[in-house]
């Protein structure tokens, strides 16, 4: 036998409207345990239009529960402070313990009509519900039907990502659309999912042939190359620190960051000795080859001839090493050549001009050797990665997700490097020469936008940032934010992100400051951050119907440093070495 959609309704009966009940919100006594903070339930009710002599119409009401209270009005607090001090347990006691009082506090959602149910998208309820009216828990379909909205018609844009945290039978998808063209924001403490949930999200994106970009700091996000389903569109890159891309003043920093200060005469002679440098090493093949054989023939050093003229620090190194050697011996023949291929008169130099240069040469290997390991770490991180292309417009292929491992680097050198290739894939689109749209994500991004600037290579990190989030739009360039410190992003540039996923967040200056920028996110779910589990998040925004709180589904790919039981890795190690030790 059928049954009834009354009968059914009772069966899924949760409480009964009571008190004041606005538009906006109501309260709901409600049957012990049938319902829990942040589910979703339903109110049918009747909406007469004015003036109208037509019967009432029939709607849905949809409703968040934000929070419930219990009481016993039977129960005072003396009586509990009595039992407390004796010691006496209160089921012992003739106290009624019986006669709790549960009330939820309801958000209204929206409302639908009953007959003909519409594609999801709710409606503003403008009348409030009658109070003493039932609601009740809808069944799944119809809450994935509400959740989804107007996403519902436009499946080709839903992302897969998550189930309802209170319904896991209640699938969530949320508007990719939203995601790559209006920016998303994930912010959560460590070890809350973040980045979790950005692969579970690229992934979807990927089945969507969606070009990505990931500037990964510490390798977050390599294990996306061993998903059978992405091989063929994961590319791993490894970054060198291109510093002939570099203003001479930012390479200075540099210089000095890694080795020591330098001396009054060798900072007004470094734009002469950069700018020579990038000119001498930016012949054609067969003029790198004829500065290559005579720079190795006069600095004596046969290493330059077997590797090359290479556009690093060391190659600097041996440039001024090369002028101050012809200064010191008045080789005019030389000083010759280094002003001619260089095309800098400045640096027919005099041997007191040398003598002062000379320390420069110190100071230039030692910061490019510090550099040198860095870039190792960072191709051993990386794994089979190939080395950043010249054009950065490569890094954007149709169905590609362009991986550029920032690890081993220090926070300057990734915000320098992110800058670069984020800046010459905006202006690519902007002059039309890059057609494809892309998504960037930031891992760390409060690294790569951060609220204050303590160095030029984050300053302008900062602006590209800010660039792209406020213009992006126009131009096709996405944003995915992710940080574990979002008191420490830059206000303005989070500020443009119109969909947010915030996970468990502890610190009170990042919750502070999170229930401030994201406008979106009410108090009730806002207190909530501290206690989520890991893996549950509260989206908001353009991505969702309605601020919703959700499980993330589990990504196929693992991240590089996704935490294993310490005492089981020692063990494994132990054992390897052992049977090391055996062989």
């Amino acid at each position: 036998m059928a049954i009834s959609n009354d009968a059914q309704q009772a069966t899924r009966y949760v409480g009964t409207i009571v008190g004041e009940s606005t538009s906006r919100e109501f309260r709901l006594a409600v049957a012990h345990e049938t319902i829990r903070e942040q589910d979703i339930i339903a109110v049918d009710a009747e909406l007469r239009q004015p003036e109208s002599n037509a019967p009432p119409e029939k709607i849905r009401v949809w409703a968040k529960v934000q929070h419930i209270e219990r009481l016993n009005p039977l129960f005072p607090a003396e009586a509990g402070h009595e039992l407390a001090a004796t010691r006496t347990d209160p089921f012992d006691t003739v106290l009624s313990l019986s006669r709790e009082m549960v009330t939820a506090v309801c958000q209204v959602l929206g409302a639908e009509p009953l007959a003909g149910r519409s594609g999801g998208k709710l409606d503003h309820l403008r009348y409030p519900p009658q109070p003493a009216s039932s609601a009740y828990r809808p069944d799944s379909k119809d809450i994935a039907r509400v959740v989804l909205g107007e996403l519902q018609q436009k499946q080709k844009r839903a992302l897969d990502i998550a189930t309802l945290s209170n319904r896991p039978g209640v699938d969530v998808k949320v508007d990719g659309h939203a995601i790559v063209k209006r920016h998303l924001a994930i912010l959560a403490m460590t070890g809350a999912g973040k980045s979790w949930t950005a692969r579970r999200i690229i992934e979807q994106l990927a089945q969507k042939n969606y070009p990505i970009v990931i500037f990964d700091p510490h390798g977050d996000y390599t294990g996306l190359a061993d998903v059978p389903s992405l091989k063929d569109q994961v590319q791993r890159y490894y970054a060198q620190f291109p510093v002939f891309e570099q203003e001479p003043e930012s390479v200075i920093t540099v210089v000095e960051a890694l080795a020591w200060q330098l001396a009054d005469t060798q900072r007004s002679m470094f734009n002469d000795l950069f700018k020579g440098a990038k000119a001498f090493v930016s012949g054609t093949p067969e003029e790198l080859k004829e500065r290559t054989q005579w720079l190795s023939h006069h600095l004596g050093n046969e290493t330059i001839l077997r590797y090359g003229l290479r556009p690093n620090l060391f190659f600097l190194a041996d440039f001024v090493t090369a002028v101050v050697k012809a200064g010191k011996s008045k080789d005019q023949e030389a000083l010759a050549k280094i002003v001619e291929w260089s095309g800098r008169e400045n640096l027919r130099v005099t041997r007191q001009v040398a003598n002062w240069l000379e320390g420069l040469t110190s100071r230039l290997r030692a910061a490019a050797g510090t550099l040198y390991r860095m870039e190792r770490i960072n191709q051993k991180i990386a794994r089979s990665a190939q080395p950043l292309p010249t054009d950065r417009t490569e890094l954007v292929c149709y169905g590609q997700i362009s991986i550029v491992a920032l690890a081993g680097y220090t926070g300057d050198f990734q915000a320098t490097i992110y800058s670069i290739i984020a800046d010459d894939i905006f202006e690519a689109r902007v002059r039309d020469e890059l057609k494809l749209p892309v998504l960037l994500l930031l891992e760390e991004a409060h690294n790569f936008a951060p609220a204050r600037a303590s160095m030029p290579a984050e300053q302008r990190a900062i602006t590209t940032t800010r660039q792209i989030a406020q213009e992006g739009r126009k131009f096709g360039v996405g944003l995915i934010l992710i940080s574990q410190r979002p008191s420490r992003l830059d206000e303005t540039t989070l500020s443009q992100c119109n969909s947010y996923i915030i996970m468990r967040m502890v610190n009170p200056a990042d919750q502070t400051y999170v229930r401030r920028v994201v406008e979106t996110l009410a108090e009730d779910e806002a207190r909530m951050l501290p206690d989520l589990d890991v893996g549950e998040a509260i989206l908001s925004g353009q991505l969702i119907n309605f601020p919703v709180l959700v499980k993330m589904k589990e990504p196929e790919s693992k991240g590089e440093r996704e935490e294993r039981d310490a005492f089981e890795v020692l063990e494994e190690v132990r054992a390897s070495i052992a049977n090391e030790t055996r062989r």
